[in-house]
Order: structure tokens, then C-alpha cells, then sequence
């Protein structure tokens, strides 16, 4: 994983009210946390944050004045858009201590399985991988050109970066290509209160006598 440095300012003000001025200028808050070392508050260039995170990159050197912080980003806040980043929480980490981060997973090609009429599902997009941080990877690339309808890409047929190994159960799936779906119609239920229709009656009505003649129970009554 490449190596990437990150001016921070110190932070000295705390709460809702100082967090807003910070985004008014530009700049997202920070902690820098573990390694049983006093936790650092700090604010970092949302540009240059929001650049390095959108790149895939997790292990990351924030400089504090004179002092680096080797860390991993551990957790990262959006607003309620969803668009916006209004914190981030790090981690210390040593070059010779392994740490976990969950790494995006980015595909190549397109599955045989979609011109039978498949469609692609992408359960995992991320996986937890395990190594020391300047091995992790930036993304794990999957080719799915071969993969059929019917079929799927499990955790355990990735193969892990050097000196690296995947963290999670290794029969789940990450990427399946499936028939697609053919809903069936649905049939509306009476509305309580709504109007019967009245029932359609096909049964064939009794023959009436023809004008003029008598009613067969009459008739009957005279002959006796």
C-alpha cells in the first residue's frame, strides 16, 4: 500500500459549535486514538482527506507538528446527505504490528452469465483483510468475465495480497450472477365496504307456457 502524509492541525476547541467553524473553513475533525497513548484531537484539509479516502487508501502518516502518527482510518462520518464528511476516527498502528481494515473490492469484466439472461449481484463489496500496514492493499480486484449464470465467486476463491490474509467465513459470497426475477401480477383484494357486483346468473330460466295456454299445474287439475 503506498504510503501517503497528511498535514493535521491541532485541536483545541470542542463541540457541535467548533466542529461547524471547522467545516466553514474547510477542514473535518479528527481523532487519533490506541496504542495506549493519550488520544489526539485534530483537524485535517477536507480536500485533501476526501482525495486520499476516494482513492481506496486506508494507512495514512498524519503529521502533527513535529510529531507523525502512523494510523489507519478506522471510521468515517457523513453528514445526513450522505455526500459531506464531518468526522474521522483513526487508529495508531506500528509498521511491525498487524492491523485489520476492511478493503474495497473492485471488478473486472463482464460475467458470461449476463447474456444467458442473468443478472449480477454484489453482496460483499468490502473485505476485512489482515496484514501489517505497508502490505495492505488499496482494493482487491476481482475478474468475473468467466463467471456464469447459476454460479459464484466465494471469499475463499480470492486470492489474498502478499503477506496479507482475508479476515470472515470463506463460503461467503461476494459477487453471483442469478435468473432474473419475474414478479408475478398481483390480484387486488376487495376493498371492505366497496359495493357488490351482483352474481351473474347463467343458469337457464324455467320455459314460460306460451300465451294463451294454461299453466301445466291447471292443465293437470282438469284432466282428473
Amino acid at each position: 500500500m503506498e504510503q501517503f502524509v497528511l498535514s493535521a492541525e491541532a485541536r483545541t476547541e470542542f463541540g457541535s459549535r467548533a466542529s461547524e467553524l471547522l467545516r466553514k473553513r474547510g477542514r473535518v475533525p479528527g481523532n487519533i486514538y490506541g496504542h495506549k497513548e493519550a488520544n489526539v484531537f485534530v483537524s485535517l484539509d477536507l480536500k485533501e482527506f476526501s482525495k486520499f479516502l476516494g482513492a481506496g487508501h486506508r494507512f495514512v502518516t498524519i503529521r502533527v507538528g513535529a510529531k507523525d502518527e502512523p494510523s489507519v482510518v478506522k471510521e468515517v462520518q457523513y453528514d445526513h446527505m450522505g455526500s459531506t464528511i464531518i468526522h474521522v476516527d483513526l487508529t495508531r498502528v506500528s509498521r511491525d504490528e498487524k492491523v485489520q481494515v476492511e478493503v474495497p473490492i473492485e471488478t473486472l469484466g463482464i460475467p458470461k452469465g449476463l447474456s444467458a439472461g442473468g443478472v449480477l449481484e454484489f453482496p460483499l463489496k468490502e473485505v476485512l483483510v489482515s496484514g501489517f500496514p505497508q502490505d495492505l492493499p488499496e482494493r482487491i480486484t476481482v475478474n468475473i468475465e468467466s463467471l456464469e449464470l447459476g454460479h459464484a465467486i466465494r471469499l475463499k476463491d480470492l486470492a489474498p495480497p502478499a503477506n496479507c490474509t482475508f479476515v470472515g467465513d470463506p463460503e461467503r459470497v461476494v459477487l453471483t450472477v442469478v435468473h432474473q426475477k419475474i414478479e408475478a401480477p398481483v390480484v387486488a383484494a376487495p376493498v371492505e365496504g366497496a359495493p357488490v357486483q351482483p352474481e351473474v346468473i347463467t343458469r337457464k330460466k324455467e320455459e314460460e307456457p306460451a300465451e294463451g295456454a294454461e299453466p301445466e299445474a291447471k292443465k293437470k287439475d282438469k284432466e282428473k
